[in-house]
């Protein structure tokens, strides 16, 4: 091909004298790092410092842009990397585009998007009604907000606004020949706004390559006072696939800290539980936020050999955030985890029968 001709088609020219279509490309991120306190960070229960990760938001960037194809359609895509700030390694191994890699097109039918991409009911909680965000850490992101895979590969999604309420509804295909239900998933998301008072809830439905399934209900609700916003939450998951201890928001399934696993395939697991919180607007530049979360689990494993039992778990953390400017952040962040029976071989390190973890960081977070 002439030079000229690769120019031409690099510039986006058709051969048909068409007008150009109008686009945009945008490149953001995110780069989150903390210095962080933990009150017990190995097998023998030792104290330690650390530079992590983030805390509310994880490190990424990402490429994302729209094209007007006219008469009210676009296209659009999204390529999201995650990594980690403290070492520079990526979030998932191997795994180039982690957190989005997505084409799609929007117009007044709502928008269509297939690719990896997030759940609709991750995105339920972490864009609308978790008041961390979901978190970061591993000791204030335990709540399974999603269950199982809150970032799913062979997605197709759909969403749209109708007046006050909307909906999003997605699918993943598990690309298993014989069998389409094996390591698919069905998640969706309803949201209904009327001013400052916020309600929404969500299904989620994971099904391994055995064809267990993990599921999850939940019911979440803002309202805005201006300064002040209160959140409030509740969950129910059941799950027989063994893999949802705490959720990872880059990977999807992961395992407890310890050796066990959260669950055993086969066995269904039952997750009960409810978070509430508030963030508060002390100044312009300074913003308060306080939560608490807890779970009451049935059939937790705490071993390796198949043992099962009950067990409790709560955390309560707080957040303060300093805006030096739009773009930069500098923060402070503590939380308190206290897991009993079962459930304290899913705390960091708990083998040793630690009941309690403590951990406080400080960061600073800039937004590009």
């Amino acid at each position: 091909m002439k030079k000229s001709s690769m120019l031409l088609l690099a510039a986006g020219l058709t051969t048909g004298g068409a007008a150009f279509a109008q686009s945009t490309v945008t490149i953001y991120g995110i780069v989150d790092t903390s210095i962080r306190y933990l009150s017990n960070d190995n097998a023998q229960g030792n104290s330690n410092f650390r530079v992590d990760n983030g805390a509310i938001a994880n490190s990424r960037i990402g490429f994302k842009g729209t094209e007007d194809l006219g008469g009210g359609l676009k296209a659009m895509f999204q390529l999201e990397n995650g990594f980690s700030s403290d070492n520079g390694n990526m979030s998932a191994a191997n795994t180039l585009f982690s957190r989005q890699s997505w084409v799609g097109l929007q117009g007044g039918f709502g928008k269509v998007r297939v690719g990896r991409q997030n759940t609709p009911l991750f995105d339920l909680l972490a864009d609308h009604f978790d008041p961390l965000t979901v978190g970061n850490y591993e000791t204030n992101s335990w709540l399974p907000a999603a269950a199982s895979l809150v970032r799913t590969p062979n997605m197709l999604r759909y969403d749209n606004d109708f007046g006050p309420v909307s909906v999003g509804v997605s699918y993943a295909f598990g690309e298993t020949a014989g069998s389409n239900r094996s390591n698919s998933q069905f998640s969706s998301a309803l949201r209904y706004t009327a001013g400052a008072f916020a309600i929404g809830g969500g299904f989620q439905q994971t099904n391994d390559n055995a064809r267990n399934k993990d599921t999850a209900y939940n019911l979440s609700a803002s309202y805005d006072f201006g300064v002040v916003k209160l959140y409030g939450g509740y969950f129910n998951i059941k799950d027989s696939t063994g893999k949802t201890a705490q959720y990872m928001a880059t990977t999807g399934y992961s395992t407890a800290a310890t050796t066990a696993t959260g669950g055993l395939p086969g066995v269904q697991r039952k997750d009960t539980g409810l978070f509430f919180g508030t963030s508060y607007k002390a100044t312009s530049a300074l913003t308060l936020t306080g939560a608490f979360y807890y779970d009451k689990s049935k059939n937790v494993a705490y071993s390796t050999v198949g043992n099962v039992g009950d067990g409790k778990r709560y955390t309560v953390a707080g957040w303060a955030e300093y805006a030096l400017s739009k773009r930069t952040q500098v923060y402070t962040t503590v939380d308190y985890n206290k897991a009993k029976d079962a459930s304290i071989y899913e705390l960091t390190n708990s083998a040793t029968g630690k009941t309690n973890l403590t951990t406080v960081g400080v960061g600073i977070r800039h937004i590009f």
